[in-house]
């Protein structure tokens, strides 16, 4: 785990998405603010930066310490489910919006991504946006009851290797808010999932070697609802005795 205050915000860096996923609970539940959110209480950390040097489905921390419900929520939002629902343990918008895979399939964005890509490999424009203009009126028509994503952009990008014909793929996301312990798992495994399938079929298109990369983000702010705490503190402890009892010792 590596947690870095800095003038600007926080920092978070894993090796891999699960081992960043605990060092942003323990950032929120170690440095955060008491808060109030729309009359709930919670932990909360402004301006939050993360980086995993790379991201994998089968991440074996994810496995052991998540919630597996509640990824696979986010997972069918993202790939299969049009409507969006909120499973947090006090829900705060109603069944009814459109979900990130509604979105997704609206405006062909993994289409965009990867004919984007293909035509200019090094292009900065191969970039998702979940938020639309007529979510503006939507929120303002009903601000007590209402839903707007928490992850407001996706976006790809392709590196050449130096050593070897290919390129890395990295994404980076944006994002207004996170619920670090509740939802942060599955919004890194779906991003995680999208990268993948949209690296497959451009080593299709190239015919070149895609890796992935890393994970990048910034989370303007991370934060752990009160209900929750307890249970995030839980998997801490429990982390911090897993590692302590699989670390190696190097005696010289």
């Amino acid at each position: 785990m590596y947690i870095v205050i800095e003038p600007f915000g926080t920092s978070v860096y894993g090796e891999m998405i699960g081992s960043t996923w605990l060092s942003l609970v323990e950032a929120v539940l170690k440095n955060g603010d008491w808060t109030s959110d729309e009359g709930r209480r919670r932990l909360s950390l402004q301006n939050v930066r993360i980086r995993s040097v790379t991201h994998s489905y089968h991440d074996p921390l994810i496995l052991k310490y998540a919630d597996k419900d509640n990824i696979q929520k986010i997972c069918n939002l993202t790939f299969n489910e049009k409507i969006m629902y909120d499973f947090d343990v006090v829900p705060s918008f109603s069944r009814g919006s459109k979900s990130y895979f509604a979105r997704i399939e609206e405006g062909k964005m993994i289409d965009y991504v990867i004919e984007r890509l293909v035509k200019i490999p090094e292009s900065k424009k191969a970039v998702m946006s979940f938020i639309h203009w007529n979510d503006y009126e939507a929120v303002l028509k009903n601000p007590k009851d209402d839903y707007l994503p928490c992850i407001t952009t996706i976006q790809f990008r392709l590196l050449e290797m130096e050593r070897r014909k290919g390129y890395y793929m990295n994404t980076i996301f944006s994002a207004r808010s996170i619920d670090a312990f509740q939802k942060a798992p599955g919004n890194f495994t779906t991003m995680t999932l999208l990268s993948k399938k949209i690296a497959e079929k451009l080593e299709l298109r190239l015919g070149v070697l895609i890796e992935m990369g890393s994970l990048d983000g910034f989370i303007t702010d991370a934060h752990i609802y009160q209900e929750t705490i307890d249970s995030a503190k839980q998997i801490i402890n429990e982390y911090k005795k897993y590692e302590k009892n699989n670390s190696i010792e190097i005696i010289q």
